[in-house]
């Protein structure tokens, strides 16, 4: 099999998902050629062992080609996207290709030029199956999102739908009848963190340890519910507030980052609340999450699953999380925390009250089971699998 990777970014999961692939592609022995499309800098985070292999083979996105993709609107960004994919795919000729973040294509995978090979996806936010208190313009929204599902799953020469939200699977099914539509586990690779420089970052916080630790971790933007967070604490009564330390670990814009600052400085707290707005990566994300009592998924409005929530469970760590779709019903299903509201910072006040009391059920098995069914190895197994129709040699 000559299968090729294109994606056209590497942020985030990105580059997460397509190692995980690549590395275990190499360590399996996988008969045939994996070609890997994706923006600059990818092949320099791999050994020269990988680089060297002839069955893995990278090809690098101009910047000019990303610079077009990045520019475009939205709409326009599905056809430039499905159109620098085509040049590609027409000069290796793959048996099969995976677009490593199929919601942005479909567009262009429905109305534009045809493949020269067989197309399967990686689907990350199938929110079309909730539209219960919508409006008349959502409900139009979802309707048309539907409906654009419906003609890309039925064309002849789409191949597998890998869907991160393995709840949404039945619903898809039902929109397109017999079509090809697969769970996913979401890969989250554990790392050992003893003798970790970050370690000796952490002790230098000083942090008190009559405080209990509430980790908020991942790219730090206004998706991820701070605003909330912060005026939750204020809600505290002083002696509560005086057991908690909030610790916001991550990357995050200089604009956001001033108003996250201006936020934590206008509100009354005797929360400790550590700013750690940089990246992490390896040893240093697991040491975090294991040197944290709570971890905080309180997404706005968030369709599919989160890998922090992998991680948690890897570091049996219970959460305080949203309430809305995949990931509310996994966190109740499973008894992982606490499931709130996380546009109200009163119900995400009360949570932390929760928390302080040990006032939740958290079923460190289910964690366990969670964490072993989201490893990088299901995860290309599913892949290699679903695409190739037998197991992997």
């Amino acid at each position: 099999m000559k299968l090729l990777l294109f994606d056209t970014v590497l942020d985030g999961h990105h580059a997460d998902y397509l190692t995980h692939l690549i590395e275990y592609w190499h360590e399996q022995k996988i008969e045939g050629i994996l070609y890997i499309v994706a923006p600059q800098g990818l092949a320099g985070q791999f050994s020269s062992e990988i680089t060297s292999n002839t069955r893995i083979k990278f090809s690098e996105l101009t910047p000019q080609e990303t610079d077009r993709i990045r520019d475009s609107s939205m709409v326009g960004r599905s056809f430039t996207s499905w159109n620098i994919y085509l040049k590609y795919a027409r000069f290796i000729r793959p048996d099969h290709a995976l677009l490593m973040y199929f919601d942005l294509f479909q567009l262009g995978f429905w109305l534009g030029r045809k493949s020269p090979c067989p197309v399967s996806g990686i689907y990350f936010r199938p929110n079309f199956q909730r539209s219960e208190n919508a409006s008349l313009k959502g409900r139009l929204v979802l309707r048309s999102k539907k409906f654009m599902l419906r003609r890309v799953l039925a064309k002849s020469d789409f191949g597998v739908l890998f869907c991160l939200d393995k709840s949404a699977v039945p619903e898809i099914l039902t929109i397109a009848k017999g079509a090809n539509v697969l769970p996913l586990s979401d890969p989250v690779k554990y790392f050992s963190h003893s003798n970790d420089p970050v370690e000796a970052e952490w002790q230098k916080l000083d942090l008190e340890k009559s405080r209990k630790v509430f980790l908020l971790f991942g790219y730090l933007d206004d998706r991820k519910g701070i605003e909330p967070v912060l005026d939750s604490l204020a809600l505290l009564t002083p002696e509560e507030s005086k057991r908690v330390t909030l610790v916001l670990a991550g990357p995050i814009s200089d604009s956001f980052g001033q108003l996250v600052k201006s936020k934590i400085d206008s509100i009354h707290t005797d929360a400790q609340i550590v700013c750690l707005f940089q990246t992490f990566k390896g040893p240093a994300i697991q040491y975090l999450f294991a040197q944290s009592d709570f971890v905080l998924t309180l997404y706005q409005r968030h369709v599919g699953m989160s890998s922090i929530v992998v991680r948690a469970a890897l570091a049996q760590k219970p959460l305080i999380s949203s309430d809305f779709g995949y990931l509310g019903t996994l966190v109740g299903s499973s008894k992982l925390g606490i499931r709130v509201d996380s546009e109200s910072p009163a119900a995400i006040c009360e949570a932390f009250r929760h928390a302080l009391q040990r006032q939740f059920i958290f079923d460190r098995h289910a964690a366990e089971r969670l964490a072993k069914e989201n490893t990088p190895q299901a995860f290309a197994q599913q892949i290699i699998k679903g695409i190739s129709g037998k197991p992997e040699r």
